[in-house]
């Protein structure tokens, strides 16, 4: 088997770079060719600068959220009901079923439930989700599922 010397690849080599000095030393467009080249690689580094510095000013963003979680920063406390209105209605959107038929009013941080959903096993858990809520003193539910009647309506339905 023959050895190997590398005359191959330094031929290769020696012709790419006269290809380039042809290229960029041509008379009719060479001037042009070096300017054209010498601007494109001037905007990619302006372009890696740039996604730099927006990776280390994300860097700085992470870190300095991590800092105000520890600090107790970030936590939600609510002003007055509305807020916890508001706060029990985004905590509704984890759950995986509708809540668009349950009504919630709260007073004083005392909150009630009016309305229906499909299940029974899912009032215990729209009340375990509201209880969780901060502000939530208590939780009071009128919910009932499609076909029966609310617990506060119950007794009087049954009368007449």
């Amino acid at each position: 088997m023959a050895r190997r010397t590398g005359k191959g690849l330094t031929a290769l080599v020696a012709g790419a770079l006269g290809a380039a000095g042809a290229y960029f030393f041509d008379p009719d467009r060479g001037r042009s060719r070096r300017s054209r080249t010498k601007d494109q690689a001037a905007a990619a580094l302006r372009r890696r600068q740039r996604e730099t510095e927006a990776r280390v000013r994300y860097a700085e963003g992470k870190l300095e959220g991590a800092a105000a979680r520890s600090s107790g920063a970030g936590e939600f406390t609510p002003e007055d009901d509305t807020d916890i209105v508001h706060a029990i209605k985004q905590a509704f959107s984890g759950l995986e079923f509708s809540t668009s038929d349950v009504k919630v009013d709260v007073v004083g941080g005392a909150a009630t439930l009016r309305g229906q959903v499909e299940e029974a096993d899912h009032i215990d858990e729209v009340q375990k989700v509201v209880a969780e809520v901060p502000g939530v003193a208590s939780v009071e539910s009128y919910l009932h599922t499609p076909g029966t009647a609310p617990p506060n309506k119950a007794a009087s339905l049954n009368v007449s």
